[in-house]
């Protein structure tokens, strides 16, 4: 098995609270957070509150944890293999002028779905978590995507 983690942050100019009811919109009508527009929309079944369960596209998850600040998803399958096992989590912390936003997913794969996330699944996740921090902090994703993202959503065609 090999473990994968990665993080990204972004310091948003919105009280914690607002941020943090932003998150709470996630996967439901009015989602103020995923950068739907351009990716598979995210969608869950309840509110992540209630543990909602849906996820974007081939990939999916359900509400697991949900505390002020903070919203997990534990990984139900990717690209339809439960292999994948692990979660991916948004949390919130105050800094000086609004908030600090950071997503940090950790998985544990077999070896060689480790091949799959380094040439197809993590430059899809780096370039939508890239978009929803953009959305975050100015309501559009800015979508600067590299000419490998490109060629990728060429092949699979993703919003």
């Amino acid at each position: 098995m090999a473990t994968i983690r990665k993080q990204h942050a972004r310091d948003v100019p919105i009280p914690v609270a607002d941020m943090d009811a932003r998150l709470s919109t996630l996967g439901r009508p009015g989602d103020e957070v995923w950068p739907g527009e351009a990716w598979f929309p995210m969608r869950l079944n309840a509110s992540v509150a209630e543990g909602g369960a849906g996820g974007h596209g081939p990939v999916r998850y359900h509400a697991s944890h949900r505390a002020p600040g903070e919203v997990s998803f534990t990984f139900d399958s990717i690209l339809g293999s439960s292999r994948w096992e692990g979660s991916h989590t948004f949390t919130v912390h105050e800094m000086p002028g609004g908030c600090r936003l950071t997503h940090l997913v950790e998985l544990r794969v077999p070896l060689w779905q480790a091949v799959q996330w380094q040439v197809l699944v993590g430059p899809l996740h780096d370039a939508v978590l890239e978009d929803l921090l953009d959305k975050a902090v100015s309501g559009t994703p800015a979508r600067r995507w590299t000419p490998w993202i490109r060629v990728l959503r060429r092949v699979y065609p993703l919003g």
